[in-house]
């Protein structure tokens, strides 16, 4: 069985803005956000998509709606598609917390409530078995989720290592980024890394 997956990350959010922390908590999309939105959904309108899937966190799900916006199917939340949880950080400004964010450098946080490698893994892992359970052989799919989740996906499934990270020969996921990735044969693979909307390409094959 093959499947195509397109994986768009949120707009920007007010949070963004202010630079806080959002993990398992919320905030809304900006005028931006909304365009960057449009601006994917856009970039897509030449790939067919049968099934839709997205974070239950708010701005996922508006996310996928502007993504959607003119085609006859909608997006069903999933929470486990929610961006890893910082615990008692989720809201925190970036700045005024970069001792426990150094602190944290091993990205375990189930000592604040919140997620580790190993918790996000399992999730992701665990999700996206249940997503591809649904699916049928060449169905085109779009995920909208967060930023963090993406780069974790991309090591726990397309088994993309840390240093093509600390590298930068892999963009950081941007607002409206969109990365596509193909699940054949029991295995995921990378077919394009994440990028702008606006300089996305689809690959077939």
């Amino acid at each position: 069985m093959k499947v195509f997956f397109y994986y768009v990350r949120h707009g920007q959010t007010l949070f963004n803005v202010r630079r806080r922390i959002q993990g398992s908590c919320d905030s809304p999309l900006t005028k931006q956000g909304i365009v960057e939105a449009r601006i994917a959904g856009s970039a897509l309108r030449d790939v067919k998509i049968d099934r839709a899937y997205c974070s239950s966190s708010e701005r996922a799900v508006d996310t996928a709606a502007l993504v959607l916006e003119g085609r006859n199917i909608q997006a069903i939340p999933m929470k486990g598609l929610k961006e890893f949880d910082f615990g008692l950080l989720d809201g925190e400004r970036v700045d005024d917390i970069q001792n426990q964010l150094a602190a944290h450098s091993d990205m375990d946080f189930t000592d604040l409530d919140g997620d580790s490698l190993e918790t996000i893994s399992e999730r992701i892992i665990r999700t996206f078995s249940e997503i591809t359970s649904q699916c049928k052989d060449g169905d085109h799919v779009l995920i909208v989720s967060h930023g963090a989740y993406g780069m974790h996906l991309m090591r726990t499934l397309l088994h993309v290592r840390s240093e093509v990270f600390e590298s930068g020969r892999l963009t950081i996921f941007p607002n409206g980024g969109i990365m596509q990735f193909v699940f054949e044969d029991g295995e995921y693979r990378m077919l394009a890394g994440p990028c702008e909307p606006t300089e996305f390409q689809y690959v077939a094959k």
